[in-house]
């Protein structure tokens, strides 16, 4: 009994065990629809979700659906906590869809830690894969990244990456004219680093004449900007600095790399003033990177100027700079470590959730069995009784049956009895075998008075169970000689003695007798008139 009321709690625990799952795959499928377009929704729907609750595929598709509308909102997230998860769930399911997603997004998580090589790998992996199973934005992603991960080991592979990303993106994605034009400033960039200013220039007005077209001031900057690049490797400073200006008017929202081209052309050309100033901001709002390098360019122009003390100035501060950069290395180094250990813990708690969740669902699948099995085994028990109930009933109503027909059959006897008593008595009375004699010679039939009828009814009435008044109910449409003849045949009256009674040949009584039978619409073919008044 025990056993029976724990039941109804592991039913439902299972019941909201489904249920949870089922909301869970129905906020990760709308997450799924909204990573692209509005990732910060997506994100928010994603962290209603309980993570720790999920497990196997359930929780490498919400990773890998995290991550990716983490990197479209433009978070660059240094802990690969989450998306290891869907990294080594893929890497053992090959043939899911996700599998080269995860592999360019773990590709560029690593490029972000500076694993390089294990970044390229992952990037390699998930271009070859993307471009073989037709997910041509996945593989003009890795390709695009490859080619900004090696263009400074590698500059001739850099520009086939950026080339290849670019057709990739031209022929099988639904392009975009600002990511065209970027497109082609990465291949630009790449034959500038590649000591190939021709090509470079080729790339980059392409790019200038597009974002003209196109009418977007900050691809328009950002062309002029690397324009300007080109021109300070070839030493043609006046022109760099051109290109700069061009940049800086161009862009409305002046960003500092934008301050630091225009400065460090101002810096080629010898004009300090205006560099010096410029140089001056980004160390008043620049990251410590920035301050670094705009530090040591004002060590270099006081240099220049012949400003010893300035220039060491200048110098003391970059090497601070230089410093806090390592300070916040390490700090970040040490809070990936922290994170790594945080999420250890995490893990080998979940592990010991998720057994202790297994050995409930073995206890509640043990539970159920014998529930199951004591179901069965009472519904074997009820099912037996009833079967030993039904085998005695029947029993009985087989006695029941054979005693009454043992007392039909004793009824009938005595009621066959009576009808030959009955019918002899009737021979007797009217003498019918002498007036069947007489009949046989004169042609005459025999003629039975009313009162005779009557007789006869009342005799079949007691000994016939109600024979006349049951005939006269079935068959109201009958006439009185008809029942007359019903009556003598009741009586059992042989088909010659009838026939000589109403003085007809056997063959026209057989006749008769077929008449009737369709007359009271007999419906067993196989039973005779005689049978059935008989039997009725």
């Amino acid at each position: 009994m025990k056993s029976l009321r724990l039941a109804p709690c592991s039913l439902l625990l299972l019941l909201l065990l489904v249920s949870c799952h089922r909301q869970a795959d129905r906020i990760i499928l709308q997450a799924g629809g909204l990573m692209q377009s509005r990732p910060d929704s997506a994100m928010r729907l994603l962290q209603t979700i309980d993570r720790h609750s999920l497990s196997g595929e359930r929780l490498a598709r919400y990773a890998i659906i995290y991550s990716i509308a983490q990197n479209k909102s433009g978070t660059d997230t240094r802990n690969d906590s989450l998306l290891r998860i869907a990294f080594d769930y893929y890497n053992r399911h090959t043939d899911d869809t996700l599998y080269a997603r995860s592999q360019y997004y773990m590709g560029l998580y690593y490029t972000l830690v500076d694993s390089t090589k294990q970044g390229e790998d992952c990037l390699r992996t998930a271009a070859r894969l993307a471009g073989e199973r037709g997910e041509y934005y996945t593989q003009y992603l890795a390709l695009n990244r490859l080619s900004a991960s090696v263009r400074y080991s590698e500059a001739p592979l850099a520009v086939g990456y950026a080339k290849q990303a670019l057709q990739v993106y031209s022929e099988h994605c639904h392009p975009n004219i600002i990511n065209k034009i970027l497109l082609l400033l990465d291949v630009g960039t790449a034959y500038l680093l590649d000591d190939k200013e021709d090509s470079a220039f080729i790339y980059m007005d392409m790019a200038l004449e597009e974002a003209l077209a196109a009418g977007d001031s900050n691809t328009i900057g950002a062309v002029w900007q690397q324009k300007s690049l080109i021109y300070s490797k070839l030493k043609d400073y006046p022109q760099a600095l051109a290109c700069a200006k061009a940049a800086w008017e161009a862009i409305p929202e002046k960003n500092l790399n934008l301050v630091s081209c225009l400065a460090n052309c101002y810096a080629e050309a010898d004009s300090f003033h205006q560099a010096r100033e410029l140089f001056l901001t980004i160390t008043d709002v620049g990251s410590n990177g920035q301050k670094y390098l705009a530090y040591q360019s004002l060590s270099r122009m006081s240099a220049k100027e012949h400003d010893a003390a300035s220039s060491l100035a200048y110098l003391d501060s970059a090497y601070e700079c230089m410093e806090r950069m390592y300070i916040d290395l390490q700090e970040t180094k040490g809070a990936y470590y922290q994170d790594l250990i945080q999420q250890e813990r995490e893990n080998r708690l979940q592990q010991e959730k998720v057994f202790r969740g297994k050995l409930m669902l073995m206890f509640i699948l043990m539970l159920l069995i014998i529930l199951v099995m004591s179901g069965v085994y009472v519904y074997i028990n009820i099912k037996n009784r009833a079967k030993r109930r039904l085998a005695v009933e029947q029993e009985r109503h087989r006695l029941d049956e054979l005693h009454a027909r043992e007392r039909y059959e004793r009824d009938m006897e005595n009621k066959n009895t009576q009808l030959a008593l009955m019918r002899k008595m009737v021979m007797e009375k009217y003498d019918f075998h002498k007036r069947l004699e007489e009949q046989r010679k004169s042609g005459r039939h025999i003629t039975l008075a009313p009162k005779d009828w009557e007789e006869i009814s009342s005799f079949l009435e007691v000994v016939a169970d109600g024979f006349p008044e049951r005939l006269r109910k079935a068959f109201p449409d009958l006439r009185e000689k008809d029942y007359q003849f019903c009556m003598l045949v009741r009586l059992g009256f042989s088909g010659r003695d009838l026939a000589d009674i109403y003085g007809i040949a056997e063959t026209s009584l057989k006749q008769k007798l077929v008449d009737y039978k369709q007359r009271l619409d007999i419906p067993d073919k196989s039973v005779s008139f005689k049978q059935f008044i008989a039997g009725f």
